[in-house]
């Protein structure tokens, strides 16, 4: 269960930000809640930190074309998020989870196309058939990278954006896929307490991506949330390091 019920003895945060983190650990405990009982959530499958962090970027950046690398029951609420009129295309590789997210999820404005990677084995972007097959389709205003072979998708990303496009990586907390952020002129990282989920990753060529949320406000809870979360994780007494929250940013 989300430690938000021991928030309240902490002292050392602000009303505002207490708000903040009680909102977000509430929404956790009641979905978790909800799946116990058999009940499954609409919401991205992801920390609420996180879906807070995506909502604003629609709001603000409003992408007309997008990709997503990796499909999922989550895709309906991104796009609910979009302009009037945008368009959603989907890469899958798993046949079994492509056939049930075609079958429930039906909408003229999502396009979800299955990739046959058996025996495909790249080595690099450029052989792959999973992380190339998007070409058809580019340039995208923006692109979701959640799904297989994140590298080889995020150097590809350089291509298939358009000219003010971005590109998201999610897990970014694994830090083999940061030298391929980085490979772009403006990015961010956000990281929390988690080592091999979770975390974002925010990257363009020609946009400002430091200027379309809230970064200071958003690391603010990120790190307040990574400090609780590694508290009630009693790693200290098992003698485990604690992952502090990182934030790093072109400059």
């Amino acid at each position: 269960m989300e430690p938000f019920l021991f928030v309240f003895g902490l002292s050392i945060f602000t009303l505002e930000v207490m708000e903040t983190l009680f909102g977000i650990y509430s929404k956790g405990t009641k979905r978790k809640l909800l799946k116990f009982i058999g009940v499954e959530s609409k919401d991205p499958y992801m920390k609420y930190k996180e879906i807070a962090f995506f909502k604003e970027l629609f709001a603000n950046f409003k992408p007309m074309k997008c990709l997503e690398y990796g499909c999922g029951t989550s895709t309906p609420y991104y796009m609910d998020h979009l302009p009037v009129g945008a368009s959603w295309y989907s890469v899958e590789h798993h046949k079994g989870w492509f056939e049930k997210i075609s079958a429930q999820i039906q909408r003229p404005n999502l396009h979800l196309d299955f990739v046959d990677i058996e025996g495909n084995e790249p080595k690099g972007p450029k052989d792959d058939v999973y992380a190339g097959l998007p070409k058809q389709n580019a340039p995208f205003d923006f692109i979701l990278v959640d799904g297989i072979r994140r590298e080889n998708c995020t150097e590809l990303a350089h291509q298939f954006l358009s000219e003010n496009g971005l590109v998201v990586v999610h897990d970014s907390n694994r830090v083999q896929y940061h030298e391929h952020i980085k490979k772009f002129k403006y990015w961010f990282i956000l990281q929390d307490f988690r080592k091999s989920a979770g975390g974002l990753g925010l990257a363009s060529n020609h946009v400002d991506v430091r200027q379309l949320v809230d970064l200071n406000a958003h690391a603010k809870l990120w790190k307040k949330d990574t400090a609780i979360s590694n508290l009630f994780k009693f790693k200290y007494l098992m003698g485990k390091k604690s992952k502090p929250f990182k934030l790093e940013k072109s400059s």
